[in-house]
């Protein structure tokens, strides 16, 4: 099908394609109200029937996760028809059946029964993905961020919760073992008051902080440019600026390192302090900042309101190879030589990652070797792994640790960072009336920009 007339098919196909969707899903949920009745569907030793959307990049890791653990993939999609090949070779083998697309709505609309939907596409292609397989009845598993922008996590939350679908979003260190134990230290109290937390990045370590480039290229007759567009607006094509993996430094398409580390790096902690809403967020510094990209190199400063303690808890972020001072704490600055990675202090220790230093102490012991933390019992089930998790629960097991009710908050709060990284000053801001009380322009940012021809509802 040409490129033209597959956009007219495209436009002409939107309404009705959305109304089988939404007539799948109304039925779906008039039988289906609860996560429980879904997980009945399939037991123990059954194979899950998934399909994957996006299948280069994280999608191919995804993929491989899945089809490793025994589950029958049935559909592949990708806009690039080089990386839907590669990716349909990796699984023939044993699911020489799966049908490959290049459109996801038509996947969505030809395939019943999916059991699993995994979404693995660019930042800005998410939401819709998700979304949409949600609403045909399909539990989903979403590479982080969850979504692009904050109106997209709560509408993601809002219909995952009245669908009653299993989510997972796609950080995997929350499968490890070492994860939850950091999870069960934080969080059993020896630790007193928690002050703040630092933690620092390398990222970005794709292009960002520059200018759109002028003109465009042919498109590579492998890639549908239209539908990696998406739902973003249109622009030209130009060659190795945005396709592969060079889309995360543009607004229209990513969220910068933010998005792409700060859902790892947050999560344990999140969890832990039981952070709750974003009371405000700044970028307290930045190099240069550019009208379409991130800046190359930022500090944010979230305050974040803790169900955990009557004090807010203030998390700094630094990318682009930042560091805080050494003056933030100047003990670990004296024994690492610098303050790069996560740093968590408290009322009575400093934290590195596994390991803390006691106020009255010099040295840094891991949490197996410190008496105090070894007493802390073990509360959260350790797993094979992060996808192995959501399979599982799929089939009737525990929630998954990074379910939509812990990912969409952890997200909303990593995007509203990403909005301080466009507009300057301190962003004061309302999370029940989801908007900013003090900044119209970075309110314009809370929702996305969707083209004719797509939707996210």
């Amino acid at each position: 099908m040409s490129q033209i007339s597959r956009r007219s098919f495209i436009k002409q196909s939107a309404i009705a394609t959305g109304g089988a969707i939404s007539i799948a899903a109304t039925a779906r949920a008039q039988s289906l109200t609860s996560t429980q009745k879904r997980a009945s569907l399939k037991k123990p030793g059954d194979k899950l029937r998934m399909a994957v959307i996006g299948s280069g990049g994280r999608g191919a890791g995804n993929l491989s996760e899945f089809y490793n653990l025994g589950e029958e993939i049935v559909a592949l999609c990708d806009v690039d028809q080089n990386q839907l090949n590669n990716s349909y070779n990796k699984v023939k083998e044993r699911c020489g059946a799966a049908k490959k697309y290049t459109d996801f709505r038509e996947l969505l609309a030809s395939e019943k029964d999916l059991d699993v939907v995994v979404v693995s596409t660019p930042d800005h292609m998410h939401a819709t993905a998700a979304i949409a397989a949600m609403k045909g009845g399909s539990h989903v598993y979403v590479e982080k961020p969850l979504v692009r922008t904050v109106w997209e996590g709560r509408q993601f939350k809002k219909i995952a919760d009245e669908l009653g679908v299993v989510s997972q979003m796609g950080n995997q260190g929350n499968g490890s073992p070492s994860h939850r134990r950091r999870i069960e230290v934080l969080q059993s109290g020896i630790l007193g008051r928690i002050d703040e937390v630092h933690m620092t990045t390398n990222r970005p370590i794709w292009p960002q902080a520059i200018n759109r480039p002028a003109g465009s290229d042919p498109v590579s007759a492998s890639l549908n440019w239209d539908l990696w567009l998406g739902v973003a607006r249109e622009r030209p094509y130009k060659s190795g600026v945005y396709h592969p993996f060079k889309w995360r430094g543009w607004f229209d398409f990513g969220t910068g390192a933010m998005g792409d580390m700060a859902c790892h790096a947050t999560s344990a902690f999140f969890r832990a302090f039981k952070l709750a809403e974003v009371l405000t967020v700044e970028c307290v510094a930045s190099t240069p900042r550019f009208p379409e990209t991130y800046p190359m190199a930022t500090t944010v400063k979230t305050v974040y309101r803790s169900d955990m303690q009557a004090e807010p808890i203030t998390v700094y972020w630094y990318d682009g190879n930042s560091l805080p001072d050494p003056a933030v704490c100047p003990k670990v600055a004296a024994i690492f030589g610098n303050l790069g990675g996560q740093t968590i202090i408290t009322e009575r220790a400093i934290v590195r990652g596994d390991s803390l230093c006691w106020n009255n102490e010099e040295k840094f012991k891991g949490f197996a070797k410190d008496e105090r933390c070894s007493k802390v019992e073990e509360s959260i089930p350790r797993v094979q792994s992060h996808h192995w998790e959501f399979t599982e629960a799929i089939r009737g097991g525990v929630k998954p640790l990074s379910h939509h009710d812990h990912s969409v908050p952890l997200t909303e709060g990593v995007l509203l960072g990403c909005i301080a990284q466009q507009v300057p000053g301190e962003l004061q801001w309302d999370a029940k009336a989801m908007q900013f009380k003090n900044n119209a322009e970075a309110n314009k940012l809370i929702h996305p920009f969707v083209r004719d021809g797509w939707s996210i509802t």
